[in-house]
């Protein structure tokens, strides 16, 4: 049904992200619908595993611009906790070799503010003259008005090459019903871990879209640790990525959960090893 896939991803010291993307290491401290198939907006990023309906969530753009690389249509995009999802279709020039392994990285202003942390990106073929390209951007912070501004220029090719005339967007974007249904769970609990470290989880923030961790290491602050959420009933769910919101003491670091929404009344959050073995005590996380 598709033509194959890749996912890339551009990103600072310390961000790590699990099997769904293919990781390149570089430093970047800063910087009517079209949906394939009838699948969710955040399939192609995270899978289809997670397809579920977030049209509450979403802002339909539908503008085009174009350039001498082809056409890029920005379709949608979506407001998450600290995180900006997109959605565009990408029409290549006949003279472009282009194909799915080639990834366009969005820079993105909020309010004229910049706030990115990290850009992770995929892209899906449809047909050899039509790509949808996805993009997520996780951000330090958000303004918590229910409009944003968002100035979005696609002015990078896989990396390295820069495009002289980028593909430029400004667009309003509604965080109205996520901000709505955002459930924040402070925790401001320290825990020893196994290791001899101690982590302090300040708090969890899910909505419909991904369930957030916040949280520091009292020692080697620029290092991290994984999480695991089990439900009171036992089902466990395992971080989907992680990155650091800085590289000072106490940075706060960050594990997220793709498609988990925190509906119980009580989960429990585990700090673990790859193994998959506890680091350490549970924390509880609501009633």
């Amino acid at each position: 049904m598709y033509g194959d896939t890749r996912q890339i991803e551009d990103k600072p010291i310390g961000i790590r992200a699990r099997k769904k993307w293919l990781i390149v290491a570089i430093f970047v401290l800063a910087a009517g619908s079209v949906i394939i198939a009838n699948l969710s907006f955040v399939a192609g990023l995270f899978g289809e595993e997670t397809v579920k309906n977030f049209d509450d969530y979403k802002t339909v753009i539908g503008k085009t611009t174009e350039n001498s690389f082809g056409k890029l249509t920005l379709n949608e995009v979506m407001v998450d906790d600290n995180q900006l999802l997109f959605n565009a279709t990408f029409e290549p020039e006949d003279s472009i070799n282009f194909d799915y392994q080639i990834f366009f990285f969005p820079q993105v202003h909020v309010n004229g503010e910049d706030f990115t942390v990290r850009n992770r990106g995929q892209t899906i073929e449809q047909h050899e003259s039509k790509y949808t390209i996805y993009s997520s951007i996780q951000v330090s912070e958000l303004p918590q008005d229910e409009k944003l501004i968002l100035d979005i220029s696609y002015d990078k090719w896989t990396l390295e090459k820069s495009i002289d005339q980028p593909w430029d967007f400004q667009v309003e974007a509604s965080q109205k019903q996520i901000l709505t249904d955002k459930k924040i769970f402070s925790i401001n609990e320290t825990i020893p871990l196994t290791n001899g470290n101690e982590v302090t989880v300040t708090k969890v923030v899910s909505t419909p879209i991904s369930t957030t961790i916040y949280y520091y290491l009292a020692k080697s602050p620029s290092e991290t640790v994984d999480f695991k959420i089990e439900s009171a009933s036992g089902k466990s769910w395992r971080w989907d990525s992680g990155f650091m919101l800085d590289d000072k003491k106490n940075a706060i670091s960050v594990n997220r959960f793709d498609a988990l929404y925190l509906t119980d009344d009580i989960y429990y959050l585990i700090p673990i090893a790859t193994d998959d073995k506890a680091l350490g005590p549970s924390i509880q996380i609501g009633k």
